[in-house]
């Protein structure tokens, strides 16, 4: 990885660079599911290289994000994001789950790409990834 900072919306950070990032560190989208978060904490362990560390602490940003993100009736943002980009299941059987309409569905889950990005962009700070990587709002 680059010591660049890579801006990019949240839809095209799932959709180009979140694979990438959980092969380089060895993880699957599962681990990540907030019941995982115990056991996904980045390493610092001198055996890896710099990108191994770095997708880590990324791909544990993303969990942190994801498990903060609200999850009410009206707004099953955690939800979404976790099915969609965790579980892998698709829209439709999202939707359903949810109990929401195409349209509405839509709309929600660009409010939850939304908080997403600017709770991910949050732990990044913290965890000192935001100069590889800063997720802009849609």
């Amino acid at each position: 990885m680059s010591s660049t900072t890579v801006v990019v919306n949240a839809y095209k950070f799932f959709n180009k660079y979140f694979d990438r990032i959980l092969s380089i560190g060895g993880r699957l989208p599962m681990d990540l599911i907030p019941e995982n978060l115990s056991n996904i904490k980045p390493s610092n362990d001198e055996r890896f290289t710099p990108d191994i560390i770095q997708a880590e602490t990324i791909a544990y940003c993303v969990a942190l994000a994801i498990n903060d993100c609200k999850n009410e009736p009206r707004k099953p943002y955690k939800t979404i994001l976790i099915d969609v980009y965790l579980k892998e299941l698709s829209n439709i059987d999202t939707m359903q789950e949810v109990g929401y309409e195409h349209s509405r569905y839509n709309v929600l889950k660009r409010q939850a790409m939304n908080e997403f990005a600017g709770r991910f962009n949050v732990y990044a700070i913290k965890a000192g990834v935001n100069l590889i990587i800063e997720l802009s709002l849609a």
